[in-house]
C-alpha cells in the first residue's frame, strides 16, 4: 500500500537487519558447542577473515586456534548491524510523522468524499423509492384495467355489430320508402299503401334516432379504450424509468462502497502509521530492540557454560516441534500472561523458515525465557519438560550433566574423607577460645581428642596470659 511505503520499506530493512544480527549471534551459540563436539571446528566452515588469518599465519592445521577470533568476527558484525539499525531507526521517526501528516490530509479529504457519495445515494434512494411507489400504484390501475378493456371491448363489438345491422335496416327502409313513393304517385292511393309507407317512416324516424345513440356511445367506448391504451405506454415507460432509476441508484451504492473502502483503507493505514509513531516517539526504543534480540542478559557470576546453559543446548538438539509446547509450560518470574507468551510464539515462529529451523527456534524461545524468568534454573526447565512428558531429554539431561556432578562431588569427598572432621575441631575451638576470653571458664584443663593425632592442651588460666605453644 503506498500509503504505509515508509512503514514497510523499514520494516524490510529492519528484518535485513534482524537476520544478519541472528546470524552472527547464531554462529556465536553454536561456537561453544562446535568446540565441544567430536565433529569439532573444520577451517572451511569460518569466516573468510579467519581462514586468511590461518593462512598469513601458517597455521591451518589448528583450527581450534580461530574459535576465538571468529567469536570477536561475529560480534563485530552483530554490532555493526544493530548500530545501523540504531542509525535508520533514528531518520525513520521523522519519516513516520510526515507520513502521519500526509495520512490526515487524506483522511480529512477521504471522508468528505464518503459523506458526498452517501449523501448521493440517499437522495437516489429517496427518488427511487418515490417512483416504485407511483409505479406501483400504476401497476395495480393497469391490472383493474386490463379485466376493463376486455369487457370494454366485448361491449364495443356488440354496439358495433347492433350499429351495422340497424344501419344496413335503415338504408334498407329508406330505399324500400322511395319506391313505394314513387309507385305512389304513378297509381291510385290505397289504404293499406297509406299504411305500410306510414310504417316505414315511423321505423325510419326511430333507426334516426337511435344510430346517433350507438355512434356516440361506440364512439364514447373507443375513448375509454384509447383512455387505457394511453395508460398502459404511461406504464411501460414508468418501467423503463425505474429501470433507469435502479441503474442510477446501482451505481450511487457502488460509488459509496468504493468511497467507504477508501476511507477505511485510509483509517486503517493511519491507525497503523499513528501506532508506529507512538511506539517511536518513546526513550526507550534501545531498550525495546534489545529485548527483542535474540540474546539473554548475562546475571554477575554467570557462565555461558553452567548446568542450565548445557542443559538448553541439549534441549534444543532434542526438542524438536515440541518447542512452543514447553514454552507454555516453563515458569516465569514475575508472571507473564498467555497474550504475551502467544505473542512470543508467533514472533519467533515467524522469524525462522531455512535451515534447522526447529533448534533455531528452541534457542531463542529457551533464551527469551530465561532472560524474563529472573530466577531460572534448571529444576524449571525440568519441570517443563516433565509437563510435555519429554522424559527422553530428561534422561539425556541428567546423563551428561547431573550424574557427571554428583560423581564429581563423590571424588571430592573421597580425596578428603576428614574434611567434616576438621570442621568441627574448629568450631569446637573457636567455642573454648571464646570462652577462654570472656572468663566463662577460670582455670580447667582441656583436653580435645581427634582422631587425626593432636596433642592435648595445656592447662589455661584466667589471670595468666595465654600462652601459644
Amino acid at each position: 500500500d503506498q500509503y504505509v511505503e515508509t512503514a514497510y520499506t523499514y520494516e524490510k530493512s529492519r528484518w535485513l537487519h534482524i537476520f544478519h544480527v541472528n546470524k552472527s549471534l547464531k554462529i556465536l551459540r553454536e561456537m561453544q558447542q562446535r568446540v565441544e563436539d567430536s565433529k569439532g571446528i573444520v577451517l572451511s566452515s569460518l569466516s573468510r577473515e579467519c581462514q586468511e588469518l590461518a593462512v598469513r599465519c601458517d597455521c591451518t592445521s589448528l583450527s581450534y586456534v580461530f574459535a576465538l577470533p571468529e567469536s570477536y568476527i561475529e560480534a563485530r558484525r552483530a554490532v555493526v548491524a544493530l548500530r545501523t539499525w540504531l542509525l535508520d531507526d533514528t531518520k525513520y521517526t521523522s519519516f513516520i510523522q510526515t507520513s502521519l501528516k500526509v495520512l490526515d490530509e487524506k483522511y480529512a479529504e477521504a471522508k468528505k468524499m464518503f459523506e458526498i457519495g452517501k449523501a448521493h445515494l440517499s437522495q437516489a434512494e429517496h427518488r427511487a423509492n418515490s417512483f416504485r411507489i407511483q409505479l406501483s400504484k400504476v401497476e395495480q390501475e393497469n391490472e383493474t384495467n386490463e379485466k376493463k378493456v376486455d369487457e370494454l371491448g366485448v361491449r364495443l363489438e356488440n354496439k358495433e355489430r347492433d350499429y351495422l345491422s340497424k344501419r344496413l335496416t335503415y338504408e334498407v327502409y329508406e330505399d324500400q320508402l322511395k319506391k313505394m313513393l314513387k309507385e305512389a304517385d304513378n297509381r291510385d292511393d290505397t289504404l293499406n299503401n297509406h299504411l305500410t309507407i306510414e310504417r316505414f317512416q315511423q321505423e325510419i324516424r326511430q333507426f334516426s334516432k337511435e344510430l346517433p345513440k350507438l355512434k356516440a356511445q361506440m364512439e364514447a367506448l373507443q375513448g375509454r379504450l384509447e383512455f387505457f391504451k394511453q395508460r398502459k405506454q404511461e406504464l411501460l415507460a414508468l418501467r423503463a424509468e425505474c429501470r433507469k432509476m435502479d441503474h442510477e441508484l446501482q451505481l450511487a451504492f457502488e460509488d459509496k462502497i468504493l468511497k467507504e473502502n477508501e476511507l477505511n483503507r485510509v483509517i486503517n493505514c493511519r491507525q497503523t502509521i499513528r501506532n508506529i509513531y507512538k511506539c517511536r516517539a518513546t526513550n526507550d526504543l534501545p531498550q525495546k530492540i534489545f529485548y527483542s534480540l535474540p540474546v539473554k542478559s548475562k546475571l554477575p557470576g554467570e557462565s555461558t557454560n553452567d548446568d542450565l546453559s548445557k542443559a538448553i543446548r541439549i534441549v534444543a538438539k532434542y526438542i524438536g516441534r515440541d518447542w512452543s509446547r514447553l514454552y507454555w509450560n516453563l515458569p516465569f518470574y514475575p508472571m507473564r500472561g498467555k497474550e504475551e507468551v502467544s505473542k512470543d510464539i508467533n514472533s519467533i515462529d515467524d522469524k525462522y523458515h531455512r535451515g534447522d529451523v526447529f533448534r533455531d527456534q528452541a534457542i531463542d524461545s529457551l533464551g527469551k525465557w530465561r532472560r524474563f524468568h529472573t530466577r531460572a534454573k534448571l529444576d524449571d526447565l525440568m519441570q517443563g519438560l516433565r509437563s510435555i512428558n519429554r522424559l527422553d531429554i530428561l534422561q539425556i539431561i541428567d546423563r551428561r550433566i547431573i550424574k557427571p556432578k554428583h560423581s564429581m562431588n563423590d571424588d571430592q569427598e573421597e580425596i578428603d574423607p576428614r574434611k567434616r572432621e576438621i570442621e568441627d575441631l574448629n568450631r569446637k575451638l573457636n567455642r573454648l577460645f571464646e570462652k577462654i576470653h570472656t572468663g566463662a571458664i577460670t582455670t580447667h584443663e582441656t583436653y580435645v581428642y581427634s582422631k587425626i593425632g593432636l596433642d592435648p592442651l595445656q592447662p589455661v588460666r584466667k589471670h595468666r596470659p595465654l600462652v601459644m605453644h
